[in-house]
């Protein structure tokens, strides 16, 4: 897949997860699915695991302190939201919900993988 097709891709993922955001603070998610046991660690592992997948193919494996920069981005902008919800009448901070989103965040950005060089090959390098 081309680098402009992850942008893309990672462009539409997060309108997807804003609206979800959203719905979220505004109480408008279905209580259904979140009565599930232990469904909303799960949806906070898997979206913000494949925030942190789609970033690391988006940008290209570029680093920031050694570390791949998409996926860092995605566990900053993590913490950052968890964070802000204590100060929210509607929403609640969770040190589980934080915990699923980095572990989500680190899992999908190892699986993502290195990126490819001219001859297809991984170039080793880790995460």
């Amino acid at each position: 897949m081309s680098l402009r097709a992850w942008r893309i891709a990672l462009a539409g993922y997060f309108v997807v997860l804003a609206v979800i955001s959203g719905l979220a603070y505004a109480h408008g998610l279905s209580s259904v699915i979140l009565e599930l046991p232990h469904a909303d660690k799960l949806l906070h592992f898997g979206l913000l695991g494949g925030a942190s997948f789609l970033a690391r193919k988006a940008t290209d494996d570029e680093r920031a302190a050694g570390v791949p920069g998409g996926p860092l981005a995605v566990g900053l902008c993590s913490v950052i939201d968890e964070c802000a919800q204590a100060f929210f009448p509607t929403r609640t901070f969770s040190l589980a919900d934080l915990a699923a989103n980095i572990a989500g965040v680190v899992v999908f950005a190892l699986l993502a993988g290195p990126r490819k060089n001219a001859g297809g090959e991984g170039e080793g390098r880790k995460l």
